[in-house]
């Protein structure tokens, strides 16, 4: 007789491959049953990732991130937490532990093995017959009931941000209705990626949601250039993780987008010429990247100031009302010590984001008698608005407002800021040559080399 479970006590079926807590079923799927099993077989003990690596996947090549999806689908099946686990707990640069209470077996105990062993070759051959399959994604067409609200849905997503949450409403309809299409499943990921605020309090859970969204993407079509640039743009910005991004990057290519921030990413890790070509590569695919600052934001990171201004000037036809365009001039400016003209470009921004005459006057006095770094001080001390002017929101704005002054004690503490808060611009400091005067400090150094080049992804 099968043994049934009371409320809140899981039972594990093995027959079914699935659980039951005495209101509800939920399925697993082969490799969450052969992990599951696997942690309970050494239940209160470290399960390291190579160890399930080799009894789950056995000689199937896998990355890591195949281990993350099954733990965190664990999870969510047994309503289970990371941050406070009840039932498995994540054991940093070792692996996982199963700290739950023992779950109740609805066979025999005897039949474990056997049925382990027979999950094991279900996964098998799946493998098998996933790699024998061709390599090409198939192409999905979107049945003509659903095609209206699927192009609805990417409509507002590329053009009306304010009204994601009706695209999310749509996308999850349609994904509920049809769930094998995978193009609904992305502009899920990339709707949910674009309401992603470093700022808000479920930020963490909002990065975990996509990851997940997208990993069920990249398992049923690797090649998905899209899925594959968000992931990594998702894993660089998201997670600031430069280590893991890399092979999504490359694996989203040749595409213009994924150019351009591919080209961003190296820009980061200070690999300039690589960065270069990835952004002119872009331009060529791209007609509307000739209007891009990007090429002159590589020259500047480059501290090749006199090409960066060239190429500035080359578009100053076409960017006048451009922000950014002013953004880089100004920062170009600075650089050149044509600190009047970045002060013409710095009080157009300011006004572009509001301030008031008062303002700009007051800016113009400190400029008039203690130069940059007067406008710098006032920034940093006195200014209640604190608007993005081309330095950023707080704190990484005031990171260089301290540096600008030569506080570098002061700019240290807010870069720190920055990166606990999740800033992308935290990305760039090892390339920005604004922080030219930090490059020699050592714990600007070990800033750098433990969060931007030598970044891990952090345990989930």
């Amino acid at each position: 007789m099968l043994k049934t479970a009371n409320k809140g006590q899981w039972v594990i079926n093995h027959r079914q491959l699935s659980l039951q807590d005495g209101t509800k079923v939920v399925e697993l799927d082969p490799k969450q049953y052969a992990l599951l099993v696997l942690l309970l077989k050494f239940k209160h003990q470290d399960v390291s990732k190579s160890q399930i690596l080799s009894e789950v996947w056995g000689q199937r090549v896998v990355s890591e991130d195949a281990i993350y999806v099954a733990i965190n689908g664990l999870r969510r099946l047994l309503g289970d937490d990371a941050k406070s686990p009840k039932y498995i707990k994540t054991i940093s640069g070792v692996g996982y532990r199963w700290v739950g209470p023992p779950l109740c077996d609805a066979l025999p105990s005897s039949l474990d093995s056997f049925l382990l062993k027979a999950a094991l070759c279900l996964v098998a051959i799946s493998f098998v017959v996933f790699w024998q399959m061709p390599r090409a994604p198939v192409k999905q067409v979107i049945p003509d009931h659903l095609a209206e609200p699927f192009n609805h849905a990417r409509f507002i997503i590329n053009n009306h941000p304010e009204q994601l949450d009706r695209a999310i409403s749509l996308l999850k309809s349609i994904s509920i209705e049809a769930p094998q299409l995978s193009e609904p499943i992305y502009w899920l990921a990339k709707a949910h990626f674009s309401q992603l605020d470093p700022k808000s309090d479920n930020y963490s859970e909002g990065k975990l949601h996509i990851k997940t969204i997208l990993e069920r993407v990249l398992s049923d079509y690797p090649e998905h250039k899209e899925a594959n640039l968000l992931y990594a743009k998702l894993i660089f910005m998201g997670n600031m993780n430069t280590k893991d991004a890399e092979v999504y990057f490359l694996n989203a290519l040749p595409n213009s987008e994924a150019h351009h921030m591919y080209g961003q990413y190296l820009l980061a890790l200070g690999r300039n010429d690589e960065a270069m070509h990835h952004i002119r590569t872009y331009q060529t695919m791209e007609p509307d990247g000739y209007s891009s600052e990007s090429v002159a934001w590589v020259y500047m990171m480059s501290q090749q100031f006199d090409e960066a201004f060239e190429v500035l000037d080359r578009l100053r036809p076409y960017a006048q009302s451009n922000r950014f365009y002013h953004v880089c001039l100004r920062a170009i400016y600075e650089q050149l010590g044509r600190f009047d003209l970045a002060l013409q470009e710095l009080i157009w921004v300011m006004k572009y984001e509001g301030y008031t005459e008062s303002e700009i006057t007051m800016i113009e006095k400190q400029f008039a008698t203690q130069g940059m770094e007067g406008v710098y001080r006032w920034l940093l001390y006195q200014d209640t608005r604190r608007a993005d002017i081309g330095h950023y929101d707080a704190p990484m704005s005031q990171a260089r407002y301290a540096t600008a002054i030569g506080d570098k004690q002061l700019a240290l503490h807010y870069l720190e800021q920055s990166r606990l808060a999740g800033q992308y611009a935290f990305l760039w400091i090892a390339a920005d040559p604004h922080f030219l005067s930090l490059r020699q400090d050592e714990k600007f150094t070990q800033l750098v080399q433990n969060h931007i080049l030598k970044a891990d992804i952090s345990d989930i």
